[in-house]
């Protein structure tokens, strides 16, 4: 169980300091379903992907544009608010163990096994001659590949850091998360985040981009562990749930002033086309909306979604899987589709669909194989243990 502050109703007097946060289960849903979305997007849009098709558009491409900034910052801002609710109920060590199995575990059968299909089927395959299993041996010597995987790995990082961090913080900085959340009061709350953000995608984003490589990825790092360091901090903070919930409809109108303008400049003028004096002033509108997406969800989510809702349950017990495997199923699907000649901007909507049903099954399957597979493991390992009666001396064998 997750234990966070309340968010309700009243959130503008009393905020309880415990109880599942139901609307954080919602935005956990809202963030990995748009993944099938967005990665599926890609195949259609007219960034070169895996596979594309014979028609990308750039009204798909909006896609992208709407989901892509703040996606994953939000995820990493719950998931400090998570990371942080468990620090405050388990010791450190429990926390990383179950973490270390929560993340690396999916993470590493992920890389070894989910994602080498991707690059098999994918366009840019370097070994398109070779047998899958000859593939697969050479993927593993010539380096593995992260994928979409790559939010596990950050995401045990940053847990283990912070992890390590916190003990400093409760000793030597107690008033950190306090002082924080006051600093991040009425304007200062859209001002701050804002300007930051746009300094990191001004000035570091041209220098290092956005690898998704491990050892390179610094502008994400920075990011990233920002927004994880920030829900960490400001979890038990009530505070910032009241300044967030004040500002919930400056924020959404924020956002949806800021992608309209994205929006329009996706429509009307082509990547390779867009002049130089129009980069800097579409970072800083991709920075508003990055931020501002963020906070109108947290701040409606916590109005509209505070029930426990038995959808969101359901689909909570299965996400990690849908994640894990949901890219493959969209390369899988989409690959046929190419060969039958289909693969355009009409086939979009059955490729989703069929992403979202393949993952329900598999999710269903992993459910089924986690409840009868001990059981039939124990009777495996009951029936080879058969006792052996030794022969009493001198008796005669037959």
């Amino acid at each position: 169980m997750i234990v966070l502050p309340w968010l309700g109703q009243n959130i503008m007097t009393d905020i309880k300091l415990s109880g599942r946060r139901h609307d954080l289960d919602a935005l956990r849903v809202l963030c990995f379903g748009t993944l099938i979305i967005y990665h599926t997007s890609l195949a259609y849009g007219t960034r070169t992907w895996l596979l594309n098709a014979s028609d990308g558009s750039r009204l798909i491409d909006l896609i992208a544009a709407g989901s892509h900034p703040w996606r994953m910052s939000l995820l990493f801002f719950i998931s400090g608010l998570v990371t942080q609710s468990l620090l405050r109920n388990r010791s450190i060590s429990e926390v990383r163990t179950a973490r270390t199995r929560q993340l690396l575990l999916p993470f590493v059968l992920g890389v070894l096994l989910i994602v080498p299909p991707q690059f098999y089927l994918s366009q840019h395959n370097p070994f398109p001659d070779l047998s899958y299993w000859e593939f697969w041996k050479a993927y593993i010597v010539s380096g593995l590949r992260f994928e979409h995987l790559w939010f596990l790995a950050y995401l045990w990082i940053y847990m283990f850091l912070w992890s390590l961090l916190w003990p400093c913080v409760q000793r030597f900085l107690p008033n950190l998360p306090a002082a924080f959340a006051n600093l991040l009061r009425g304007r200062k709350l859209l001002l701050i985040p804002i300007i930051f953000l746009s300094v990191l995608r001004v000035w570091l984003y041209p220098i290092f981009g956005e690898t998704l490589v491990l050892n390179t990825d610094f502008y994400a790092h920075i990011v990233y562990f920002s927004m994880f360091l920030a829900g960490s901090l400001l979890m038990n903070e009530p505070s910032f749930w009241r300044e967030v919930d004040r500002q919930r409809w400056v924020s959404g109108g924020l956002a949806i002033l800021s992608f309209l303008i994205i929006a329009t400049v996706v429509i009307a003028v082509p990547q390779d086309c867009r002049p130089d004096s129009l980069v800097i002033p579409m970072r800083i509108v991709r920075s508003i909306f990055q931020w501002c997406a963020i906070l109108a969800l947290l701040g409606f989510a916590a109005r509209i979604a505070n029930r426990s809702n038995p959808v969101i349950t359901f689909l909570n017990r299965s996400m990690m899987t849908y994640y894990v495997v949901h890219q493959t199923i969209i390369i899988v699907v989409a690959y046929y589709i190419a060969k039958l000649g289909m693969l355009n901007i009409s086939s979009f909507i059955p490729v989703m669909l069929i992403t979202a049903i393949g993952c329900g099954v598999i999710g269903e399957a992993q459910k089924l194989a986690m409840r009868y597979l001990p059981v039939v493991i124990s009777k495996l390992v009951a029936l080879v243990r058969v006792p052996t009666k030794l022969s009493p001396p001198g008796a005669a064998l037959d």
